[in-house]
């Protein structure tokens, strides 16, 4: 596969999801996305899926009342695990899982620190991104009717985003209004910190084609780079990286790697 290039423009970057090879190697520069769609899994594939998971994660899942979150819950971490296992060379129930103070997930154990990656998941679609070593975070959010209108004013937005999209149309504000939501959320998640970090008090670029980062009270927004990932015309995503990017490589998560 060709690895996609973020364009000039700043616009989403379109990838040719492709099925991975059977050796895996990051690049410095390189981000690694994977799609995994949730929803694709049979349901002995699903209960194979579960056998990867830590207790923990399994009692997790089993604490969804609904049945289709449970299985979505399940897929996403088996293959969390299992994408994290291809670059570690191990199998995907000993991969070590912990958080951050903050919430963030993070390898742990004597995997502590051999990558860095960020996951996030809406709906039926979940997202990966790995990279050699600087902070990243990836964020997807399935574009949902009436949420603009619901938010517009919230704390979720700076003074500045909020002016410009209140003046937008309604159809076009609904997109931008998830544009600047995930764009807003790769970066806290790239900072470590989550929804730990104020999101009126930094302000994303609004416009569809120039994703960025254009202040932040305690960082300096020239040593980030934002992009915003096609990942389906349902969902919008967005990448964030601890500067430049050279190449953003799109993988398709099949399931469980042959062992």
């Amino acid at each position: 596969m060709s690895p996609a290039a973020p364009p000039e423009s700043g616009k989403a970057s379109a990838f040719s999801w492709s099925a991975p090879p059977a050796t895996l190697s990051l690049d410095l520069g390189e981000i690694h996305v994977w799609r995994s769609d949730l929803d694709a899994q049979e349901d002995d594939d699903v209960a194979r899926l579960a056998g990867t998971l830590a207790p923990d994660e399994r009692a997790r899942a089993a604490s969804f009342v609904f049945a289709p979150d449970r299985r979505r819950f399940t897929v996403a971490r088996a293959a969390l695990r299992d994408v994290l296992a291809r670059y570690l060379d191990v199998a995907p129930e000993a991969v070590t899982l912990g958080r951050t103070g903050e919430g963030r997930p993070t390898l742990t154990g004597a995997y502590a620190g051999a990558l860095g990656f960020s996951v996030s998941r809406s709906a039926g679609l979940a997202l990966c991104a790995v990279a050699p070593g600087p902070e990243i975070g990836i964020d997807v959010e399935r574009i949902m009717r009436g949420v603009a209108e619901d938010v517009v004013d919230d704390r979720v937005l700076s003074p500045a985003e909020a002016v410009v999209l209140r003046a937008l149309p309604p159809g076009t504000r609904e997109r931008a209004f998830f544009a600047v939501w995930t764009r807003k959320e790769a970066y806290a998640k790239a900072r470590g910190l989550g929804l730990a970090l104020p999101f009126d008090r930094f302000t994303v670029s609004t416009d569809l084609a120039a994703p960025a980062l254009l202040a932040v009270a305690d960082d300096d927004p020239e040593r980030w780079t934002l992009r915003d990932l096609d990942v389906g015309a349902e969902y919008a995503a967005a990448l964030a990286m601890e500067r430049a990017l050279d190449r953003v490589v799109g993988w398709e998560w099949p399931g469980l790697s042959p062992r």
